[in-house]
């Protein structure tokens, strides 16, 4: 399988991005890992805008988001409706699983409710979860 070239962690935990992000390095199946600590910051890393206004990519449009859901700012069910309204040339295809610590049927149910949500899993992201998803979604 060849690299995706973009994954993104959206989590507001940074103990656990950095474990997520060695858990993709070590497996090798990303050119690159970004990370955003809330929903707000993710949609302006996907719109080129605040912080991430300049960058080389105008629009990185990632193949595979990792989405918590309980985060300041902006949640991952916030992220999520305010990312189903963005134009699909800012937005592409990727694949988002909610990776979360929320074991709440609740919550599993409400994510089944949106297309874009091909997974749900809880943390810690593990080398087999990583590997499950990829041959799920991305395989050639």
């Amino acid at each position: 399988m060849k690299k995706l070239p973009l994954i993104l962690l959206i989590d507001d935990d940074i103990d656990d991005n950095f474990f997520h992000r060695r858990v993709i390095n070590k497996a090798g199946v990303a050119e690159e890992v970004a990370e955003c600590h809330n929903g707000k910051d993710a949609l302006d890393f996907l719109r080129n805008e605040g912080k991430y206004a300049g960058e080389d990519k105008p629009y990185p449009q990632p193949d595979l988001l990792f989405l918590d859901i309980n985060m300041p700012r902006m949640n991952g069910w916030e992220f999520l409706n305010a990312y189903e309204q963005l134009p699909p040339h800012i937005k592409g295809g990727p694949v988002v699983a909610m990776l979360t610590t929320s074991t709440n049927e609740q919550d599993i149910a409400r994510a089944k409710q949106y297309n874009i949500v091909k997974d749900y899993s809880n943390k810690p992201l593990t080398e087999i979860m990583l590997k499950e998803v990829l041959q799920k979604y991305f395989q050639e």
